[in-house]
């Protein structure tokens, strides 16, 4: 479907940023924020920062014109359209006249089911590494706007096998897109990053397993001084940074979401030493993990 509205833009200045998205359950990687209200104009947004993350993120505009920018393309969206921000993929959002309320909803495509499905291989992995891209603005979509009310009222709800029918619900959405909304473009090279994509799904599958520096260089065919400054130009920061990063956004949603110890949830996140894991939590987010656990963990 072509937008109603679109302009390509040059490449601007802002500075480009990686989000690390928790999700409250790892096992069921989906994240609803509802009536979202846009916080800056899009005067001020183009001398902001730009963000990418590898999750697929669906927009749904309830009220005034919403502006999102994505891959430096410019889409103008009102109440009742439908975004689409393909994983991996620079965008940024913001308001002309008054703020715009919507719907945001955050998905890992990990919750569309298990590498072993050949569907998943087929037609899952290829939207992750960017092989395949929908259009982003899907406008007032009848479809679309269906599967994703559904999809919002069964997490919300929470009945009994409300996880299948919002699996469900995606799938659904993902085999219409590719039906009606696969486009042909090749991604913008301002965009992140087919280039290390392999290396940043490598971590999410193994970062509970020792990760070395030639094993991300390898899985995206590159030598390690090259992959590198590659990886520090897309995320801001290294490589074993970001792996280090990436555990410790897993442990604090384990921390905050179960009873179990310290110890066992630096194991399940790839810290060996306890001590270690205590030490970078807190140079992270500035609380040990036993503060930052201290009333908020449900009673066992």
């Amino acid at each position: 479907m072509v937008p109603t509205e679109m302009t390509t833009l040059d490449a601007p200045t802002s500075e480009l940023t990686y989000e690390n998205i928790p999700f409250t359950d790892e096992t069921f990687p989906i994240r609803i924020l509802l009536d979202m209200t846009t916080t800056a104009s899009a005067t001020a947004q183009r001398n902001g920062h730009i963000s990418w993350h590898e999750q697929l993120e669906i927009l749904y505009v309830l009220e005034g014109q919403l502006i999102c920018e994505c891959d430096f393309r410019r889409y103008v969206c009102r109440a009742g359209d439908i975004i689409m921000i393909n994983p991996c993929e620079a965008h940024a959002i913001s308001f002309a006249d008054a703020p715009a309320r919507y719907h945001c909803v955050m998905i890992d495509l990990r919750l569309c089911g298990s590498r072993d499905d050949r569907s998943i291989r087929d037609f899952i992995d290829p939207i992750a590494a960017r092989r395949v891209r929908f259009h982003n603005h899907l406008g007032n979509c009848p479809w679309a706007r269906e599967i994703l009310g559904d999809m919002i009222a069964e997490f919300c709800d929470k009945q009994a096998g409300y996880e299948l029918a919002v699996r469900g619900d995606l799938l659904r959405l993902l085999s219409l897109l590719y039906r009606y909304e696969v486009t042909g473009d090749a991604p913008s090279v301002h965009g992140v990053k087919d280039a290390i994509a392999p290396a940043l799904r490598y971590i999410a599958d193994h970062y509970v397993e020792e990760i070395a520096l030639s094993r991300l260089a390898g899985e995206c065919c590159m030598n390690e001084s090259y992959f590198c400054r590659r990886f520090r130009e897309f995320t801001g920061r290294t490589a074993m940074t970001y792996v280090s990063e990436y555990r410790l956004a897993k442990a604090k949603a384990l921390l905050l979401t179960t009873v179990r110890s310290i110890t066992d949830i630096a194991a399940a996140t790839g810290f060996n030493d306890s001590g270690y894991f205590t030490r970078k939590f807190k140079e992270l987010y500035g609380l040990s993990p036993s503060a930052m656990r201290k009333g908020t963990v449900p009673s066992p």
